[in-house]
């Protein structure tokens, strides 16, 4: 674990630090100043920008359009300004869904170029988790030097159903979301970028992540940018394209990438240094307004008109309670939506071999290891979110908050929260607003899979409005008859936990932490904790040769105090941990437990009591309850592809 930072200043180096006169920008500096070609520049004005229209309920002002970076597929843009801090929408987005311990071939599901390596209290779930973040978890690109976006996890309720009483335990994610606000000010117009990690380019060597500048190459190409204009700024020469050419070629001696974002004519460079610079960024110094420049000068400049030409709305849903009592959330009709509109677009991920979201008993509670040779148990719980047919195995997952839309029918086991009308939405493939759809309802599964081994997806749903819904109105869809029969078995057959059995002894996450003390190890052995309590430390290694253990071996740290709720806690900075003693009324010493090989437990002294909290030890929670509700959502047989069920002969 490394000590928190600034996202943007986390970027490794990538090769050895140069001796200073031989980096990059003062070799520049050195050819420019024996040239004999130069010219003067003009100040570099301030940016203009297109600040759209105030956000309000009757507006949309999140979008899903073509990114303005090229070849980057989707992205999603905001229609209005945002101040830094602020959130990009005023609300948590659809449940986080923990997935757990998948072992697959990467031609199986594509998932796994989408989620996010489990973080906060998803991470005590299981052994491996991932968690699927949906619409700007999962529909934001990453660009290193635009960084704009970052998430916090908005909670966990398990007290939402009780697994002694309710038949819907486990059977949906009790992760709230997360909010997304801003990190620095983003203008109407602007393409939202989020950090995906400092890793994930060089994770991904040898492909086209070997030519994505790092935020590094655009610091170093901003100083070539400075020093050039500044050396033509003080020469009476005319600078010429052979020139740009000269000092481009140059920048490539030593680092490919920064040559890549130097100008190669004279037209770009007096572009570059005209444009995009914006003196409020919190890039202050001079060499960053530059960086800044280059960074924007690799996007497109949609427009806040051409987005809302050529986009799709991505907000018309509200998250909430839902009407029907004991299933979590629900999707809300932000605004008006009229009969026949788009309610949500939803961006579809494929999982082409079902059998992959099978799941595996522990075969040692102890070490949390699991054996995948025994017999399945279960499902993941992310089968419960995705759409499938009954004649495959093909899964395919929304990333959208499509998947807050809760079930509901006319027909007799629909409950009746809909009434005689039946829902008030239904499915169907996307029209024009995605291309690729039609081309990929062409495919067979074969090829499907093979897209898949490429990290690709191409198809979508979108969510219609089959009659006018009312702001505030619960939206609904029909999960299918197949899924109705099978609810409706699960309910009657249902049965608790036996008490004695492992998961016959549950308390609550939210009532331990309102009615708990914590306990030393010690007194613990008197008095322990339910069986599905742990206490978890926020914790990160110092990079300092100086901070030392005392004789005991225990490292002072009285400095741990994270200042936000750690529930809220988005880095990986959680870790099981017991307490030893309690030193003073706020203060105990800790064992940080490090499970992974090779790396010693560490021992702290002075640790703060804000900075630990109670969380769930790993395969206690609902979702891994025995005979936990799963089943996809179905698609209708008119739409689904014949080439794509089981009987169908591929060859």
């Amino acid at each position: 674990a490394l000590r928190i930072t600034n996202p943007l200043t986390t970027q490794l180096r990538l090769t050895e630090e140069p001796q200073p006169m031989c980096r990059p920008a003062y070799l520049i500096f050195a050819l420019l100043s024996a040239s004999k070609s130069a010219t003067s520049s003009q100040q570099i004005p301030e940016i203009n920008t297109d600040n759209g229209t105030p956000l309000n309920d009757n507006e949309c002002s999140l979008y899903l359009a073509q990114s303005s970076i090229s070849g980057a597929g989707f992205g999603l843009f905001t229609t209005r300004d945002v101040q830094d801090g602020e959130g990009i929408l005023p609300y948590a987005e659809a449940p986080n869904i923990p997935i757990c311990d998948v072992e697959v071939k990467e031609t199986d599901w594509v998932y796994h170029a989408y989620v996010w390596s489990g973080r906060g209290l998803a991470q005590f779930e299981c052994a491996d988790v991932s968690d699927s973040i949906i619409t700007l978890g999962s529909l934001c690109n990453f660009h290193t030097y635009l960084l704009n976006v970052e998430g916090y996890v908005d909670g966990y309720d398990d007290e939402a159903v009780d697994r002694f009483v309710h038949p819907s335990a486990g059977a949906f994610s009790y992760h709230k979301g997360q909010h997304f606000n801003a990190t620095r000010t983003i203008a109407a117009g602007e393409e939202l970028f989020i950090d995906y990690g400092k890793n994930w380019l060089n994770a991904r060597e040898g492909t086209f992540a070997d030519n994505v500048p790092r935020f590094d190459d655009f610091d170093e190409a901003g100083k070539i940018l400075r020093i050039m204009r500044d050396t033509f700024l003080n020469s009476t020469f005319d600078i010429n394209d052979e020139v740009i050419s000269l000092v481009k070629d140059a920048s490539g001696v030593l680092v490919n990438r920064v040559a890549s974002l130097i100008p190669d004519t004279k037209a770009k460079y007096e572009a570059a240094v005209k444009k995009h610079l914006d003196k409020d960024s919190l890039y202050a110094d001079e060499d960053s307004l530059y960086a800044m420049a280059i960074a924007k000068s690799t996007v497109v400049n949609r427009g806040v008109n051409w987005i809302k030409e050529n986009g799709i709305c991505m907000d018309n849903i509200l998250p909430g309670k839902s009407t029907i009592p004991f299933i979590g959330q629900g999707a809300f009709a932000k605004r008006f939506l009229v009969e026949g509109s788009v309610v949500s677009p939803a961006p579809l991920l494929q999982i082409t071999n079902s059998d992959i979201m099978l799941t595996y008993d522990n075969k040692d509670d102890e070490n949390d290891e699991f054996d995948s040779d025994n017999d399945p148990s279960g499902m993941q719980l992310l089968v419960n979110y995705c759409f499938g047919h009954k004649d495959s195995k093909l899964l395919l997952c929304p990333q959208s908050n499509a998947i807050l839309i809760n079930h509901c029918s006319s027909r007799k086991n629909g409950g009746n929260y809909c009434g005689a009308k039946g829902p008030n939405a239904k499915i169907q493939w996307a029209s024009g607003w995605d291309p690729d759809t039609p081309i990929w309802l062409e495919m067979s599964l074969n090829q499907m899979s093979a897209k898949s081994g490429e990290k690709s997806r191409g198809l979508s749903f979108e969510v219609i409005a089959t009659r006018d819904i009312k702001t505030g109105e619960e939206i609904f869809l029909d999960y299918g008859p197949n899924w109705e029969d099978a609810w409706e078995l699960h309910r009657n057959e249902w049965k608790p936990p036996n008490e004695g059995t492992k998961f016959g002894n549950y308390t609550p996450l939210n009532s331990v932490r309102s009615n708990f003390l914590f306990r030393t190890i010690d007194e613990l052995k008197k008095k322990p904790y339910p069986d599905n309590i742990i206490t978890a430390c926020y914790w990160y290694e110092y990079e300092d040769e100086e901070y030392n253990p005392d004789e005991r071996g225990y490292y002072m740290a009285d400095d741990y105090i994270y200042e936000d709720s750690l529930d809220s806690l988005y880095p990986t900075n959680l870790w099981a941990c017991d307490i030893l003693e309690k030193t003073t009324v706020t203060h105990y010493e800790v064992r940080i437990i490090r499970e992974e090989e090779g790396l010693d437990d560490v021992l702290l002294t002075m640790f703060p009591q804000e900075s630990i909290i109670f969380t769930n030890k790993k395969y206690t929670t609902d979702q891994f309850l025995p005979g936990a509700f799963r089943h996809y959502i179905e698609i209708e047989d008119s739409m689904f592809p014949e080439q794509w069920k089981m009987s169908y002969d591929d060859a």
